[in-house]
């Protein structure tokens, strides 16, 4: 067994590695189904659907999974998560060579979605337990950096695949990075635990009342919550968006959409690296102000288009986005136990999706009537409005934790 020192320098570095490999084979597997979906189906719907499903799912489940991860073993139930990805991936293969692919999609994207948000919840209520309290932000920046690496190689490595050995076979690449992932997570399993406070599994199982969807209180995290839903929801939009913003309103080219969400990835990497600066820096931000800031710039949509203009407030969206969501995961992670992270993570992602599916509703029900920018700027209002009421709050008295800084 590996002794304690080696361990301890080891244990932070093999967990990146699950990050970069989980990351590389979700984004892999997402990009696959979106170009399938749409090659079968001719049309962006079946993407919409994909989506829809997928949200859902992770709706009606998640406090499931948050409940697992309190009260097991968080490694080898990741363990187990990456055995049934693989297993799910070559299943997937195998039904587009004998199934209609859009319904082994669906089918296939369904259960990955559930199985995925599991890994994920267990992965992050790991961290405390890797590193100590004070080295929380610039952990959490440097696995948010490698999730963004893993994005890009999957995105590249993917397109390859597509074009060099067609559908059929390119599910087999996703499955790569899951094998990837698991043997990582053998090599930290079989090293010593880093102190004291590492998850131990909770041994009087699970109860049916903690596998409702609101059972579990947040209690003081109910702020940080409907914030951290507002930063997601706000990057759902952007995405979701983008490519309308450019076509219809300024008349733009692929090309500079290309540009637009590399600018938003810049702003997120970079947004992940300031917290590298150390931790007086990033204990000097405040949830609240990137808030009001998003908001401000996704009403400059609204009041003023250009290509360039544009390029800059996607580059301070991704960063302002990426900054407010570790800050939030770094208050989570200090403030709750250890042994219910998994429930307070899974809830905080129940209220993400459930608005992310309202913003959807929204979205397909107004259809081409409202503009992209009309809807960027009704939500950074609403955005600020939310900021204005928990500076109120404060203002009359209300939690400390209300700060969120």
């Amino acid at each position: 067994m590996t002794s304690g020192p080696i361990g301890q320098h080891a244990r932070p570095k093999i967990y990146l590695l699950c990050v970069v490999a989980s990351s590389a084979g979700r984004n892999a597997y997402f990009v696959l189904s979106a170009w399938i979906a749409v090659d079968v189906s001719h049309g962006t719907s079946a993407v919409a659907v994909l989506l829809a499903l997928g949200s859902a799912a992770e709706l009606l489940t998640s406090n499931i999974g948050g409940t697992l991860v309190d009260r097991f073993d968080r490694r080898m139930l990741c363990i187990g998560c990456d055995a049934f990805r693989l297993l799910l991936m070559l299943a997937t293969t195998f039904g587009f060579l004998f199934a209609d692919p859009l319904t082994v999609l669906y089918v296939s994207w369904t259960i990955f979605a559930i199985v995925d948000r599991t890994y994920s919840t267990s992965l992050q209520a790991m961290i405390p337990s890797i590193v100590c309290t004070e080295n929380l932000g610039s952990f959490n920046s440097s696995a948010q950096i490698g999730m963004q690496a893993g994005n890009l190689m999957a995105a590249a490595v993917t397109g390859l695949m597509l074009t060099a050995a067609g559908r059929d076979l390119t599910s087999l690449l996703p499955s790569a990075f899951f094998v990837l992932s698991l043997l990582a997570l053998l090599a930290m399993r079989s090293m010593q635990q880093l102190s004291s406070s590492a998850h131990r599994p909770v041994s009087n199982g699970v109860r049916r009342s903690d596998l409702l969807p609101t059972t579990f209180a947040l209690g003081s995290l109910k702020t940080s919550a409907a914030i951290y839903a507002l930063i997601y929801a706000m990057g759902m939009l952007v995405s979701v968006l983008g490519s309308g913003f450019v076509i219809h309103e300024l008349e733009g080219t692929p090309l500079q959409f290309g540009y637009l969400e590399a600018g938003w990835a810049l702003g997120s990497v970079a947004g992940c690296a300031v917290f590298l600066l150390g931790s007086r820096f990033w204990r000097r931000q405040s949830v609240l102000a990137h808030l009001v800031l998003a908001g401000i710039l996704l009403l400059g949509f609204w009041f003023y288009r250009s290509f360039l203009l544009a390029l800059i407030q996607m580059t301070i969206l991704g960063l302002s986005y990426n900054v407010a969501r570790v800050l939030i995961e770094v208050r989570v992670q200090a403030a709750v136990p250890i042994d219910a992270l998994g429930r307070v993570r899974s809830q905080i992602h129940t209220v993400c999706v459930a608005i992310g599916l309202l913003a959807y509703s929204i979205i397909g029900g107004f259809g081409n009537a409202v503009l992209p920018s009309e809807i960027f700027g009704l939500f950074g209002a609403v955005m600020i409005a939310a900021a204005l009421y928990v500076c109120f709050r404060i203002n009359r008295g209300g939690s400390v934790e209300s700060r969120i800084v």
